[in-house]
């Protein structure tokens, strides 16, 4: 699971895509595991996580493209800047930016060919995802999705949990599947064009 009390935004993104999309990367529910990626030093050669995310996330994009009204966390993170968050992760075979010729499962040309988003924070422990309406609307035959969210956001919801711990813990060697759950999202219904989420009774 990701951490979704720090980072209630990068969850709601890695839940829509898993949700909405036909690939539904990581979905137990759907059988459709995400496969592990090892780190460059750790894999094949060729085969590096960071060139899946250039494809999708090219340095620098969400500051030159991202959706302006992406919000930052400078009271968490003086340095916070808008940052490119990409799910199925880089780090998967899933991944849209691996090329189908090394095993990659959903190849696309650029990370514009996935649903775009950004997070903005409407108040204090308040987040909203929106789609960003300057290109165009997602038809929800995408293979990947592609979000304009804060730097500290996107980099604490996963980063060590995932590299220093599950991973480790769990001992994933290259394409071991593994899968991700949301059950912060349980009440929400994605099958339908618009998204609905009824709160829980007390």
């Amino acid at each position: 699971m990701m951490n979704f009390a720090k980072t209630p935004p990068a969850v709601a993104h890695a839940w829509l895509i898993q949700s909405k999309l036909p690939t539904h990367p990581g979905s137990k529910a759907a059988n459709k595991p995400l496969f592990f990626l090892p780190a460059k030093d750790k894999n094949a050669p060729g085969r590096d996580p960071d060139d899946n995310r250039k494809v999708i996330c090219p340095d620098g994009w969400a500051a030159t493209y991202g959706n302006p009204d992406a919000t930052t966390v400078p009271e968490i993170s003086a340095t916070d800047k808008a940052s490119c968050d990409e799910f199925a992760y880089a780090a998967t075979y899933n991944s849209g930016g691996m090329p189908s010729g090394m095993g990659g499962m959903n190849e696309v040309d650029t990370g514009n060919d996935c649903v775009q988003t950004y997070a903005t924070r409407v108040k204090q422990g308040e987040w909203h995802l929106y789609d960003d309406i300057r290109v165009p609307a997602p038809t929800w035959k995408e293979v990947c999705g592609r979000s304009a969210m804060s730097g500290w956001i996107n980099s604490t919801s996963m980063g060590g949990a995932f590299s220093g711990g599950f991973s480790g813990k769990y001992r994933l060697l290259d394409k071991d599947p593994y899968w991700v759950n949301f059950p912060q999202f349980a009440h929400c219904d994605a099958s339908k064009a618009t998204v609905t989420c009824t709160v829980p009774k007390p």
